[in-house]
């Protein structure tokens, strides 16, 4: 008599075959390096803030570009009107800065639609203290017109950007379309802040600098927010879980 001893083979999910992420099974290839871009932007976002002081009154051309802010938008603008800086590249690196990882967005809406746009839009009880984050995450899309205009508008700290990206992708938008709604939308925007920046002039020149001196101090302080932010978010959740 044989004994056969047979191996059973249990496949374990892994970590991203979750239900509610959004694709909603087992990600493929194309999912993955998507999803991975998108936390590499929020994550990009976040490492570049405690370098804003350091860089805000001395290389402001720059920091726009590698940040696309509204306020450091004014800065260069006003180090344009000191002569430190020609005006219409203050202009052009502040539109560069708003466009560069907007198309990321875009395409991860092309890819997951509804189930992206509710994961960006937070929980449910943000959604309403925001009517505009309401507005986008539901499971239908919103009218192409809402979307288009919150494409344009999203440079404004009032228009959740990555929802209305995502949006645009999830309705169908063509890629073209949507960099040239984007496009009208950070001209605009920066054309306003650094016009702004220009009519101020020395005043704001002067306290970028007096902010670069103090660039240590600031940093950590943004640093020692962000922290407190975070903990105060885990110390939310964790009453409201059961």
């Amino acid at each position: 008599m044989t004994t056969e001893t047979r191996h059973i083979r249990i496949d374990k999910p892994r970590p991203l075959d979750k239900s509610w992420l959004p694709w909603g099974g087992s990600p493929s290839a194309r999912d993955l390096v998507c999803w991975y871009s998108v936390w590499l932007v929020f994550a990009y976002s976040f490492a570049m803030w405690p370098l804003k002081p350091w860089l805000i009154g001395t290389h402001p051309v720059l920091l726009e570009v590698l940040t696309g802010d509204q306020s450091t938008m004014t800065v260069a603008g006003a180090f344009a009107r000191v002569g430190e800086t020609p005006f219409v590249l203050a202009l052009i690196a502040g539109v560069v800065g708003m466009m560069k990882f907007a198309w990321v967005f875009w395409l991860a809406g092309r890819l997951w639609g509804a189930g992206l746009v509710r994961l960006l839009a937070g929980p449910p009880d943000e959604r309403k203290k925001k009517r505009s984050r309401g507005l986008l995450a539901r499971d239908t899309p919103a009218n192409r017109r809402v979307i288009a205009a919150a494409v344009v508008l999203a440079p404004l700290p009032l228009i959740p950007s990555a929802p209305a990206f995502a949006s645009a992708g999830w309705v169908g938008m063509s890629l073209p379309t949507f960099l040239t709604l984007n496009l009208i939308g950070s001209a605009t925007w920066a054309g306003l802040f650094t016009g702004l920046g220009f009519a101020i002039g020395s005043p704001a020149v002067q306290i970028a600098e007096k902010v670069t001196d103090y660039a240590i101090w600031v940093s950590l302080a943004i640093v020692a927010a962000m922290l407190l932010l975070r903990l105060a978010s885990s110390l939310r959740a964790a009453r409201k879980s059961p």
